[in-house]
């Protein structure tokens, strides 16, 4: 009886749309907290907007329990790669347009809806200097993007070493084939924040051809794989 109740409670979880799916944000004493978050992965980027401050990152997988807190498997962190691999608990209280997690409340993001981009993604392929197209093998070392809400962030990591390589986001719009990011911060290089750059997007089942020019205007040409 205990297990059915509780399967009771999960499902009714569910079936009340409870997700923490989107984006949601917080802003104290000038630091931004942005959450990004796909049915089943999250990341929470902490920084300056202002002075263009780049602070921590880290997420990975995770589920809701049923009673208000959120169990993850941290896949990478910044600042902290003692945690890589290890789970974690998170209390939360989610309402439809706000949200409690850990303790820090933040505002549910309207600035898109979600599109064909929306989901969590792998860099599987990448055009060399002559156009060609080489694949990238799957292994503890990737790159990932995942996109919610109107916001977008990359991140390169590796679960193996638990090294973490770099990260941007911010926000990004999709309109007519179009995808344009807004960058809100940036691990390697806070010069690039602020910039606004725009590329070709082309999604054809779970494969995303991503094709334009970097801030350094050499061609770029990627397929992304969707991962959830």
């Amino acid at each position: 009886m205990k297990y059915l109740l509780i399967l009771f409670l999960f499902v009714g979880f569910i079936a009340n749309g409870q997700s923490l799916k989107g984006a949601w944000q917080n802003i104290e004493a000038g630091k931004t907290t942005t959450i990004i978050a796909t049915d089943t992965y999250l990341t929470v980027n902490i920084y300056e907007l202002e002075s263009k401050k780049f602070i921590e990152s880290w997420g990975g997988k995770y589920t809701l329990g049923v009673t208000n807190e959120a169990f993850m498997e941290i896949e990478f962190h910044s600042q902290n790669p003692a945690v890589v691999n290890s789970s974690q608990s998170y209390n939360i209280n989610l309402k439809k347009k706000s949200l409690e997690f850990n303790d820090k409340k933040f505002q549910k993001l309207d600035f898109a809806k979600e599109n064909a981009l929306s989901g969590l993604w792998r860099i599987t392929a990448r055009a060399n200097e002559t156009g060609e197209m080489s694949e990238m093998k799957p292994g503890p070392r990737k790159t990932l993007k995942i996109m919610a809400g109107g916001y977008f962030q990359w991140f390169a990591i590796n679960t193996q070493t638990r090294e973490f390589s770099g990260t941007g986001g911010g926000r990004y719009t999709l309109v007519n084939g179009k995808y344009t990011e807004k960058i809100e911060f940036f691990s390697r290089d806070n010069n690039r924040v602020g910039a606004e750059l725009s590329f070709d997007a082309s999604v054809n089942g779970k494969a995303w051809t991503h094709t334009g020019k970097s801030s350094k205007g050499d061609p770029i040409k990627e397929i992304w794989t969707l991962q959830d």
